[in-house]
């Protein structure tokens, strides 16, 4: 498979998923912006791999069974590091939202957490690509990963974006929201990755992967559409 292809079938899901999200802000962000973030995002995966590969032989460590390992692994080692990471790469660029003009609405924070999340779903994307020389293989790779991994990244970032907003609009409760959408968001991400694993012996499992894309796919739908209506009346910046 040419450079060209592989490139192509890497990025183009995640740049199609971003063309979709930013249909969907009514007051579009600096296309300079969006850009950076994505970098940003796609960076992050260097600091995640060398913090899932520690954390997984840690936890392997400790000798708690193969089930009980492998949930840690993927809430723990992997799920929480990934959320935390694009997370990280939104604030290193778009940090101190009190003084970020950029971050005048609750839905930025939504966009700007996908945005990342799909730099950083790029770079896996190559990665599980690289090994693949078959035309036809690559191509349903790309295909399901579309559907699947990445949308998850989406959904998950998204949701933690929702939390960020729902915190800059109750400061009271800023951080207990916050630690809430890390939280959900990790144990819904490590679950996924931990039936998905499982569908490999039985496909009835796979009924819990789709679930949970639906329903996180439902939450933001319906969140995004509540931060709409805070635009006028919540305040994210500190006079």
């Amino acid at each position: 498979m040419s450079y060209i292809l592989y490139l192509a079938f890497g990025v183009l899901p995640s740049l199609l998923w971003l063309a979709f999200y930013l249909r969907e802000d009514a007051h579009p962000e600096p296309k300079r912006e969006i850009l950076l973030v994505f970098l940003f995002g796609m960076l992050a995966t260097v600091p995640a791999i060398f913090f899932e590969i520690f954390l997984s032989d840690t936890i392997k460590s400790f000798g708690l069974g193969d089930f009980l390992t492998t949930l840690l692994v993927n809430v723990i080692a992997v799920a929480f590091i990934e959320e935390f990471v694009k997370y990280a790469a939104v604030w290193a660029r778009e940090q101190r939202a009190n003084h970020n003009a950029l971050l005048d609405e609750p839905v930025d924070f939504v966009i700007y957490m996908i945005v990342s999340a799909l730099g950083f779903a790029a770079v896996e994307n190559l990665l599980f690509l690289l090994p693949i020389i078959q035309l036809n293989l690559a191509i349903m790779t790309t295909i399901v990963r579309a559907v699947s991994a990445i949308l998850l990244h989406t959904l998950c970032s998204g949701m933690i974006g929702y939390y960020m907003a729902r915190s800059y609009c109750d400061r009271e409760h800023k951080r207990r929201l916050v630690a809430k959408g890390f939280l959900i968001a990790s144990a819904l991400h490590g679950v996924y990755n931990l039936f998905i694993i499982k569908s490999g012996e039985d496909l009835v499992f796979l009924m819990i992967p789709l679930t949970i894309l639906a329903g996180m796919a439902l939450f933001l739908f319906k969140g995004f559409g509540q931060l709409k209506k805070l635009n006028s009346v919540c305040q994210l910046k500190v006079n």
